[in-house]
């Protein structure tokens, strides 16, 4: 009785260690199934390891294309800016270069300028017939022969800043004057190959000059300049002053488009321009009184202010 019942409880026993390791590994089991897949290391270190290959792989492959790579190119876009009577003519690009063509429009010469150009003219410099160049911008005058070659000693470059220039012949037979105005308020000019005229004597104002014109009225010619504080004055061709005018306009700052019409006397030749409210205006030499300008006159001073605009 007792050695069977000891045999009954110690097989007991044994039943039900058997049954409780069962049930923890089934119970462990479920509880790993159920687990997110965040806490789940291999899924940590497998997945991601993939997706970042792929990507790896994708950008070498953008990279490789030569198609997808920003090229480093500079575009720049010439306009005419100066077109002569034998239809040759100067355009610049927004980089400075002025290249000359032909009529035809082939390329004569090539030159890199500082700034816009101001003008563009041609003289007979050093009087042997052909006609050379000479190119103005904000910081010089450089004279060029034919074939675009600078020409050793034309080359002027005052301390101050280029506001005006004037290109003038006083008697029409090619003697021409090259006449600077700069932002101090002087007025430079110089000959031939660039050489200093004698005589010029030019008493500056102190601001800076805006148009320098000339102007033959009846047997006397005049050299006409306005500046920034609206002061404009006739001199002659020393530099000093010729006669007085009342013609008075107001202040501008920077760049000032000015034209003229010139009569039988300096009297009654007329100075065109804008008023402080932008309204064109005309003031002859005689009274200085200023009238609404008329159609014609309207047209020669938009003449005027697009050629300012071309070299702005």
């Amino acid at each position: 009785m007792n050695a069977g019942g000891t045999t009954f409880w110690i097989a007991l026993a044994v039943s039900l260690c058997l049954a409780g390791t069962s049930t923890w590994a089934f119970l462990s089991d479920a509880n790993a199934s159920l687990q997110p897949e965040t806490e789940r290391p291999e899924a940590m270190n497998h997945e991601p390891a993939e997706e970042q290959s792929e990507v790896t792989e994708t950008n070498g492959d953008l990279e490789s294309e030569p198609g997808n790579v920003e090229a480093d190119v500079t575009f720049s876009f010439a306009s005419e800016v100066v077109r002569f009577d034998d239809d040759i003519h100067l355009e610049q690009d927004d980089l400075f270069m002025v290249t000359c063509r032909s009529a035809g429009g082939d390329v004569m010469w090539e030159y890199e300028m500082d700034a816009p150009l101001m003008a563009g003219v041609r003289a007979d410099a050093n009087d042997d017939g052909p006609r050379e160049f000479l190119l103005v911008d904000s910081r010089q005058g450089i004279g060029l022969d034919p074939e675009g070659r600078p020409i050793t000693g034309f080359h002027i470059k005052p301390s101050e800043a280029i506001t005006s220039f004037a290109l003038v012949d006083y008697e029409g037979d090619g003697k021409e004057r090259y006449l600077f105005g700069l932002a101090d308020g002087r007025v430079l000019n110089y000959r031939n190959l660039g050489e200093p005229t004698p005589g010029w004597k030019h008493n500056s104002k102190g601001k800076s000059v805006q148009a320098i014109a000339h102007l033959r009225a009846g047997r006397k010619d005049y050299i006409c300049t306005v500046d920034e504080g609206g002061t404009v004055m006739l001199l002659k061709r020393n530099g000093q002053r010729r006669v007085r005018t009342p013609v008075q306009l107001h202040r501008v700052a920077g760049s000032r488009a000015v034209a003229f019409e010139v009569r039988a006397d300096i009297g009654s030749s007329i100075l065109i321009a804008r008023n402080a409210d932008g309204v064109a205006e005309s003031r002859n030499f005689g009274d200085g009184i200023a009238q609404l300008a008329s159609e014609a006159e309207q047209q020669l001073l938009e003449v005027a202010e697009s050629r300012l605009t071309h070299r702005e």
